[in-house]
């Protein structure tokens, strides 16, 4: 990671890499009724499943992302010369990222295939990191309490899995109009208020160019979408957060953001028992009544994902729904600002600080909750998470950080957490879904 003294950036370049990223936003906003009237042309046509009318709506909108972030990606490196092997890096795997979903626009990919692929579009990372070559420097994570973990040795590894697992949640928390392009939007958005709290400046630059792009689509894919962005633009724009993430050495501030997104993946894997592509999914998480109203499926067996379970207090239209799905990222997003201001390097806690950002996440968290009351429980299930995840790291720092086995006493510790977590998940879903079963009695 360049800090800003490394680039010795000043207000001026605050105001260029504004500029920067206005310029992805309106090349990629103008660049979309062209393209939106291309991919008619060329036929590749998606249904609307989530609308009892079914509306055909162009697909593999993604495109015009991959193309905008190559674009601002160039033009990061023009300006700032030093940060050219890390932009061939973030294009690179973008490529590879955009490239194995648009093949799987076309043909669909096994879950298997699909997993291998995304591995190999994380290798670019792994190997310019590699000493022997050294284009890129990746730092180890820096958590709260911990500090800089010492992973030089493992964590070059986990890069290409940081990759997948990034493309997979973002995929797999798509299929509403403007939730994917609205959700990434928002945890990009955080990524960069943690970018400038820590001085990282290529959490800054890139993230400058991701939310132009993002945005930007957003416009057209926001309900009612005038475009989808297929596999091509869920993949790119999970690589370009997980590339941002990991160059910008911002990987808690990542997972924090994402954790509407990790949710949704690990409930679907957990209930489905395995990666599943949601068109061989055989009992659906939702229905549609004749007036386009969302349900909760109540049948026994259905997939377990964050829309159901917001569904489960209750029925939604379907940009409601989208809108509270959108609130669970901002509320992920003041989370991670918390938790980054534990891990800034100061010497001597700045407790004005401290209080600030307490006090502002929390007049937000009331803000958004009164406005979307039915996300109240999910936000209870992830402060809960949240603490018992500073527990475990408090636990690894007294007890476990100095032992041989360290690596596999804390990965027992997380499986344990999962779990937890699942089961805390299922007792209020359940408990919501009784609540609507009794209601249909009455």
């Amino acid at each position: 990671m360049f800090t800003f003294s490394d680039l010795n950036l000043t207000w001026i370049d605050g105001i260029i890499i504004f500029s920067i990223g206005l310029i992805v936003f309106l090349f990629a906003y103008f660049l979309y009724p062209p393209l939106i009237k291309w991919i008619k042309k060329k036929g590749w046509i998606g249904y609307d499943i989530h609308k009892k009318s079914r509306t055909a709506t162009p697909e593999s909108g993604g495109i015009g992302i991959a193309i905008a972030l190559i674009i601002g990606s160039i033009i990061i490196g023009i300006f700032y010369s030093e940060l050219w092997m890390e932009v061939i890096v973030f294009i690179i795997t973008i490529i590879f990222a955009g490239v194995i979903g648009f093949i799987d626009d076309r043909k669909q990919f096994s879950p298997k295939k699909k997993i291998i692929l995304l591995i190999i579009s994380g290798l670019p990372v792994f190997i310019f990191n590699l000493p022997i070559i050294g284009w890129i420097s990746v730092n180890s994570p820096v958590l709260p309490i911990l500090g800089q973990l010492r992973l030089n040795l493992i964590y070059p590894f986990v890069l290409p899995f940081i990759v997948l697992i990034l493309t997979n949640t973002v995929n797999m928390l798509e299929g509403y109009n403007g939730e994917g392009s609205g959700t990434t939007s928002i945890a990009t958005f955080f990524m960069i208020i943690a970018a400038i709290m820590i001085k990282s400046s290529e959490g800054v630059l890139f993230g400058a160019i991701i939310l132009g792009a993002g945005l930007a689509f957003y416009f057209f894919n926001r309900f009612p979408a005038k475009v989808f962005p297929g596999d091509v633009g869920t993949l790119t724009i999970g690589a370009a957060i997980a590339m941002l993430g990991i160059l910008g050495s911002l990987e808690v501030a990542m997972i924090l953001v994402m954790l509407p997104h990790i949710f949704n993946s690990f409930y679907v894997i957990a209930s489905e028992h395995g990666f599943k592509e949601s068109h061989s999914v055989k009992i659906k998480d939702i229905f549609i009544d004749d007036e386009d109203f969302i349900h909760a499926s109540l049948e026994h067996g259905s997939s377990l994902t964050l829309p159901r379970l917001i569904l489960a207090n209750g029925k939604l239209k379907e940009k409601d729904l989208v809108n509270n799905i959108m609130a669970l990222s901002g509320i992920s997003g003041i989370y991670a600002i918390i938790a980054i201001q534990w891990i800034l390097p100061i010497e001597v806690p700045n407790y004005a600080l401290s209080f600030s950002v307490f006090a502002i996440g929390g007049v937000l968290y009331y803000i958004i909750i009164k406005k979307y009351p039915r996300i109240f429980g999910i936000t209870i299930i992830m402060t809960v998470l949240m603490i018992i995840g500073l527990i475990l790291v408090y636990i690894l720092d007294i007890f476990i950080v100095k032992q041989p086995l360290n690596w596999l006493y804390s990965g027992i510790l997380g499986i344990i957490v999962l779990i937890i977590w699942y089961g805390i998940t299922i007792i209020y879903f359940n408990r919501s879904i009784r609540k609507i079963k009794e209601k249909i009695k009455n």
